[in-house]
Formats: structure tokens, C-alpha cells, sequence
């Protein structure tokens, strides 16, 4: 069994030696790149901006002038540390089951097949993801029967981070509120 592992390993980063295997947006590289560098390399590649603030974890932008059919862009951080999350394009579609597969093939071209992939292109939920060096991963997704298809960058340990984080708020602010109820009766 741990010949397999192993070889499966090797075909993975073999078959992703002609593509690129360091995650990047806009040509800044994702792995511990600061909120900062990120704006700045979304704000020369000309997307536009719809929120960019630090008392939230995650940027909000429009990238329809620089992606083809994108109308989101979400780009989260590590409130703590201020490093890279994830990013999220949207491509919203109404009844465009092709959309997933359009995307799956754009990824592909650029970072190679990927690591796994299941769904039925036609009908239902797709999901392919790819696992890259240094704890990097792609994913593109489709639910159903909305046909909206999303694109995620995430660099794993850091997006773990920023969801315990999140936890961590929502769980002290229904505290909170817990106990201001409690002196109501």
C-alpha cells in the first residue's frame, strides 16, 4: 500500500512538472503573502475593488475586467497575521452546465489534471481539486441545481487559521448576547 501512495505521489507532481506548481494571483505568489501585497497586485492587474478593509477578514472585489465571465472575487486573510486565506472567484450562470467543465479545462492548462475530480458534467454537483506544494490547493466546485461555478485558492493551515478565528468571534458574540438575555428574565 505505501508503494502506491508513494507512486501516485510521483505521477501527481510528475504530471504537474510541465504546469506550474506555485499558486499565484496576478503573478504574486499566494503561499504567506501579505493583505498588502495582494492589493497591490490586484490594484495593478486593474480589478476593481467593491471592499477592501482590514476589520474584515475578507476583500471583496469585481474581476469581470480581468476573468472572462468572473463576477466575484473574495480574498480572505488571517486576521492575526494578515497572510493569505483563500480567494474565491464566482462565474455566476443560470442553466450553463458547460460553465464547470470551461473552468476545470482553464485550470488545468495552467497548473495541469487534477488531483481528483467527481461529479457528472451534465447533471448534479462537480467538484476537482488540486494539491499543490507547500499545503496549496485549488478546488472547482459546482452545486446543484444552481449552476453558479466557483474557483478557490487556498493555502490550507492559513484558511484553518482564519476559520477558527471566525469561530472564535461568533462564538464569544453569542456569548455575549447569552448573557444580556439572561438579565431580561
Amino acid at each position: 500500500m505505501k508503494k502506491t501512495i508513494v507512486l501516485l505521489s510521483t505521477l501527481m507532481f510528475t504530471s504537474l512538472s510541465h504546469a506550474q506548481t506555485t499558486l499565484e494571483l496576478f503573478g504574486q505568489p499566494l503561499k504567506n503573502a501579505t493583505r498588502t501585497q495582494l492589493r497591490d497586485a490586484l490594484k495593478k492587474a486593474g480589478v476593481q475593488q467593491k471592499r477592501e478593509n482590514d476589520l474584515y477578514w475578507v476583500d471583496e472585489y469585481n474581476p469581470g475586467d480581468v476573468l472572462e465571465g468572473a463576477s466575484g472575487l473574495s480574498v480572505g486573510y488571517v486576521s492575526a497575521t494578515n497572510r493569505f486565506a483563500f480567494a474565491e472567484y464566482t462565474f455566476s450562470t443560470f442553466m450553463d452546465t458547460g460553465l464547470v467543465g470551461k473552468v476545470i479545462k482553464m485550470v488545468s492548462n495552467k497548473y495541469g489534471p487534477p488531483s481528483s475530480e467527481q461529479g457528472d458534467m451534465g447533471l448534479g454537483p462537480v467538484n476537482a481539486h488540486w494539491n499543490l506544494p507547500q499545503g496549496m490547493r485549488i478546488e472547482v466546485k459546482r452545486g446543484w441545481p444552481d449552476t453558479t461555478t466557483y474557483l478557490d485558492y487556498k493555502d490550507i493551515s492559513a484558511y484553518q487559521q482564519m476559520s477558527a478565528e471566525i469561530d472564535k468571534q461568533k462564538n464569544a458574540a453569542e456569548k455575549q448576547q447569552q448573557q444580556s438575555q439572561n438579565q431580561a428574565f
